[in-house]
This record gives structure tokens, sequence and C-alpha cells, in this order.
């Protein structure tokens, strides 16, 4: 697939936790780059207004060259319309209401064959306010949805607690999404490029799940074959239950899996669970194939991308992680078995 596709940001976090400071910056920061940017806050733009030059069938352009939409409808037939519009823009943002899910938007990207031949998942940042933000993580299901999709967290007003607290409140988005880079700021002035995360790229899910793994069996140091290094193992768990409900469960196989029976059981898993399973990811070690899987869910679907070969002589391990509500570890283990190829 040609890499002139456009790069899409995906900006989630909570009413009130600064997303449109946060646009705002990314704009500012960036003067060369033309962004296009949706939203989806029912026509109340938030972008600083005198911005904005001229409107024509709900597309803004702004004096800086940027172009705005709100979303209407669908957001398959608004990213139709930007492409066939006569605008030009090099990078697209889509910034969510306080309450959507992103996991939904990412799917109109790796779902739609017509819109993954012109835009790339780049990244979903989701943006926590540091006071509400436990409060919140407990409390509301989107929340939880929204901090678990996300590859980058920024806990913004950081600066009004406690230095303390803020390595607390990492420790907890931590164990919600062991995945995500953490950072903080101020006023929503991130120091980081929120721009070029490469959160999908194979290379860079491959090596997030290799720390991820290699961090928790530092910690817990036991490997047998299916027992595994969970960054919130089952007797961890319990000091932290008052936090949240979320449990990340992951595993480590030796012995190669049956992609077919993989691919059916994740498939009807996801119909059935995908509301209590948020996150799948992992490198697979199929029977018969010389490259490494990846395998990652987007909403209630699965997307399977090519890795990189096995190299010559390297033990071949399946890596997988879930992060969901509840999730039984003995359960999840028992159908991994029944995937392994006979």
């Amino acid at each position: 697939m040609s890499e002139d596709r456009v790069p899409v940001t995906i900006l989630t976090g909570f009413l009130g936790a600064g997303k449109t400071t946060v646009l705002n910056h990314l704009i500012s920061t960036n003067p060369n780059t033309k962004f296009a940017i949706i939203e989806n806050e029912f026509g109340d733009i938030g972008i600083d207004n005198e911005l904005v030059v001229g409107a024509d069938s709900g597309i803004f352009e702004m004096s800086n060259g940027c172009i705005c939409c709100t979303l209407n409808g669908e957001l398959v037939q608004t990213l139709v319309d930007l492409v066939n519009g006569e605008h030009e823009f090099d990078h697209l943002i889509v910034e969510t209401t306080g309450i959507a899910e992103p996991d939904g938007v990412a799917a109109a990207f790796v779902a739609e064959p017509a819109i993954q031949s012109r835009f790339r998942l780049d990244a979903t940042i989701c943006l926590v306010d540091a006071h509400h933000a436990e409060d919140i993580l407990k409390d509301r299901e989107e929340a939880k949805r929204q901090l678990t999709f996300a590859d980058y967290i920024v806990i913004n007003k950081a600066s009004e607690v406690s230095a303390d607290y803020i390595k607390q409140l990492e420790t907890i988005l931590k164990q919600a999404n062991s995945f995500a880079a953490i950072t903080h700021c101020d006023y929503g002035k991130v120091s980081s490029n929120l721009l070029t995360l490469n959160a999908y790229d194979v290379h860079q899910v491959e090596r997030k799940l290799n720390e991820a793994h290699a961090h928790h069996h530092h910690d817990h140091n036991h490997d047998h074959d299916h027992e595994c290094d969970a960054s919130c193992p089952a007797h961890d768990h319990e000091h932290h239950h008052h936090h949240s409900d979320i449990v990340t469960q992951s595993f480590i196989i030796k012995e190669p899996l049956d992609v077919l029976k993989f691919r059916h059981w994740l498939n009807v898993l996801l119909m059935i669970q995908g509301k209590h399973l948020y996150r799948v990811k992992g490198i697979m070690n199929f029977q018969y194939q010389d490259k490494r899987t990846i395998v990652q869910s987007v909403k209630q679907m699965c997307v399977f991308t090519a890795g990189d070969d096995w190299n010559e002589g390297e033990e071949r391990v399946t890596k997988i992680v879930f992060i969901g509500k509840h999730l039984r570890r003995d359960i999840l283990e028992k159908q991994l078995q029944n995937c392994l190829f006979k």
C-alpha cells in the first residue's frame, strides 16, 4: 500500500479534559502542516473562531490553510466528502466528543478498503484531566474504553496536583493500559510530537508487546508454557481492585496455533464479549507460516497484519494480551489451548 496516505490522529478524552486546547496547540506548533479536522461536537466548533474564514457545505476554511468540518451522520461519508472535495491537506485529526468511543472511529480506517487506501491510522491519543481521571475511570464505562484503546495518554493540568499523585495516577493508568506511553503537561502544551506516533506500525506493535512482556516477566519471573506474566496477574490484581474492574491477562504460548481455529475463536469472542473486551494485541506464531502475524482488535473486529519473518533459530512464541472487564484467566487459557495446532 502506498505511503502517500494521509496520516490520521484520533483525539479523545472526557469533557473538560482539554481536547480543544491540545488541538489548537497542535495547529499553532505545526504551521507547515495543513490539517483537516473533523469534530463531532454538534457544530460547536471549538477552534479559535478568528481562524474561521469561509464555510461551505459544512466545511470551514481557516485562515491558516486548515479546514474543519462537523461530523453529520456517517464518518465514512464525511471522509469521502473530504477526499473528493477541492481542499488539500496533509494530516487528519478526528476529535471525538467526550462520550464517543474511539474504537468506533478507528474501525472506519481499518475496515473500509476505500478509506484505508487513502488514510493511515497513526495513533489514538487520550487526554485525561489530572484532577478527575481517577474518579471518571471508576465510574464511566466510556472512559475505560477510551483509556484502554489509547496508544498515547496525556495527563493535562498536571501542575495542579502533586508530583506524587501524578506518579500514582500513572500507575493506575498503566494498569488499565499497558501499551500506551504516558506523558503529562499543562494547558494542553504537549512537548512530544503527537503527529508521528506510528502506533499501528508492525514494528511498533511488536516492540510494545515485547516491552510489556519483558517488564512483567522481570517482575514475576515465572515462565511455564501457558502460564504467563500477566500485566495485572490474578494474585496481584486483588490489591488494585478498588481502582477499576479492568483486568489485563497476558499469555506466552510456545506451541504453534492453528490460524483458522484462532481466527474463528477470536471473532466469536469479540462478537459475544465485545462489550467487556476492550483490547486484544498479539504477536502470533501460526503453524506453516514463515512470518509472525500481528493481531489487534478494533471494535468487534480483529485485524491481522503480516509481521517480519521469524529469524533462523529464533524461538517462535505467541505473545498475546487481553484487556477488559472481569476477564477470567482460566477460561481464556483453556480457549487458547483449543486453538493449538494439533
